[in-house]
């Protein structure tokens, strides 16, 4: 809704037929009936029903410009919220772009070596063919043989662009390998911190609770001397290795 208004003279109250745009103005209702003669008390009693009429009036107006002032914040804040939601889906994309191409390097670093692995049983097969019949001619020709087939596969490039192949390679190979060490590190870690503690033998008394290792009784120590223990169960007395008891209480002292 766009507001406007009709301008007039204000001086003659005569249209000067110009339309301003933007803002509410007045219609001058009563000055115009004034001047065409309509009785005065007539122009006072509708001025006062009018005045009740706008009262309400500018309250509704009031309240809608409340009601607009909120809309327009709201509406630069979902813009705010656009922007931002925008600008995260771009770092996303950024993101997996970069993973994307950590991947496919990763891939090709992987099928290189996987390449590699067929030559090296075919090496070890004839190396093993070789330990048992000391023949160096097949020998020979085995391995120029290996050497063509393997070579039919290559393709030819210049000595630049190989060398930029080898080095973008050597690039992955050094990242995976760090990628690798930070994951054994890792998992040392988890391993030893499953391991657990072992607690301190205890310094064996006389006069301590304890009992074996593998046993429920509970005695208390009657003499120890050189690694040997006398052990009182109260019915009985038994001579045992003191490396063969756990301590359960020790003697106050």
């Amino acid at each position: 809704m766009i507001n406007a208004n009709m301008m007039f003279d204000e001086r003659t109250l005569e249209p000067m037929y110009k339309l301003a745009l933007g803002q509410a103005g007045s219609s001058f209702t009563f000055e115009v009936a004034q001047k065409n003669g309509i009785p005065y008390s007539l122009i006072n009693r509708s001025k006062k029903k009018i005045e009740r009429t706008k009262v309400r009036f500018d309250a509704t107006i009031a309240k809608l410009q409340k009601e607009r002032a909120k809309l327009e914040k709201t509406g630069e804040s979902l813009k705010i919220n656009e922007k931002k939601k925008q600008s995260e889906a771009d770092k996303l994309e950024e993101i997996n772009g970069k993973i994307q191409k950590k991947l496919e390097s990763y891939q090709e670093l992987y099928d290189s070596n996987q390449r590699l692995i067929y030559p090296g049983q075919k090496v070890n097969d004839i190396s093993e063919k070789f330990f048992n019949d000391k023949k160096k001619r097949e020998l020979m020709a085995e391995l120029f043989r290996l050497v063509q087939i393997e070579n039919s596969k290559r393709k030819k490039v210049s000595v630049k662009q190989a060398k930029a192949e080898k080095t973008k390679e050597q690039k992955v190979k050094q990242e995976a390998e760090k990628k690798v060490e930070v994951i054994r590190e890792k998992k040392k870690e988890a391993k030893l911190k499953a391991i657990p503690v072992a607690k301190p033998k205890p310094i064996l008394k006389v006069g301590d609770r304890v009992r074996m290792h593998d046993g429920k009784a509970i005695g208390s120590i009657d003499t120890l001397e050189k690694g040997k223990a006398i052990v009182n169960y109260g019915m009985f007395t038994t001579n045992v290795n003191a490396d063969l008891l756990e301590l359960v209480e020790a003697v106050k002292k």
